[in-house]
């Protein structure tokens, strides 16, 4: 005698109908845990992209303002060996020389080119401006050259009878004094976000001291 309880639900079992939570044949099967775990998720897509978007120009200026720093530090660099080198020829060489007729001495001349050549090989081309045979000032040991327009000026001075004093006396030394301009960049980016702010320029200064060892 066959149960056909029995049979029914073996059959039952081997052939499932719809899937768990659909109501109808052939549709979409949606898990209820998976149901309700997406019901935890807040919808703050919109909350993300507005914090984003708030926080992308203050980004941008930090990152601009970090290169521009870094290239503000790499033009003093080189205006400091552009001042060491003229130091180094003005302590070498005699302000007097027989084969010199220039109006100034041969060896500030010189000073002042290395210098010059120094910065425009560096790629500061507004540097070219400076002539070392005609210094835009003179005294009795200190030759100054000032060139450049709108608020860009270069401005080399080579001091020949600078004193030091320390433990042992005076010492008689020269220094070379450089400035240039450096225009900031993070600056025309600050405009897009406070009203009227424009780049401006700096003036970069550096010095070199060597004590003077020809007379």
């Amino acid at each position: 005698m066959i149960n056909r309880s029995k049979a029914g639900s073996v059959a039952e079992r081997g052939c499932p109908s719809l899937a768990a939570g659909s109501s109808r044949p052939g549709a979409p099967v949606v898990r209820n845990g998976r149901r309700r775990w997406l019901r935890h998720i807040p919808e703050t897509d919109g909350a993300q992209l507005l914090e984003f978007a708030l926080s992308v120009p203050f980004l941008v200026v930090f990152l601009i303002g970090v290169a521009d720093f870094g290239e503000a530090y790499n033009l003093k660099h080189i205006i400091t060996n552009a001042a060491r080198e003229a130091v180094r020829i003005t302590v070498s060489n005699s302000v007097t020389s027989a084969t010199c007729s220039g109006a100034i001495p041969c060896s500030i001349a010189a000073a002042a080119d290395a210098a010059r050549q120094y910065m425009i090989n560096a790629g500061l081309s507004q540097a070219s401006c400076i002539n070392p045979g005609s210094p835009t000032s003179s005294g009795a040991n200190a030759w100054t050259y000032s060139c450049g327009s709108s608020g860009k000026i270069v401005t080399l001075t080579i001091d020949r009878g600078y004193t030091f004093t320390g433990a042992d006396g005076t010492v008689l030394c020269a220094q070379v004094t450089l400035s240039y301009p450096y225009t900031w960049t993070y600056e025309n980016v600050i405009g897009l976000l406070v009203k009227g702010a424009t780049a401006s320029t700096a003036t970069l200064t550096t010095q070199a001291t060597m004590q003077i060892l020809v007379q």
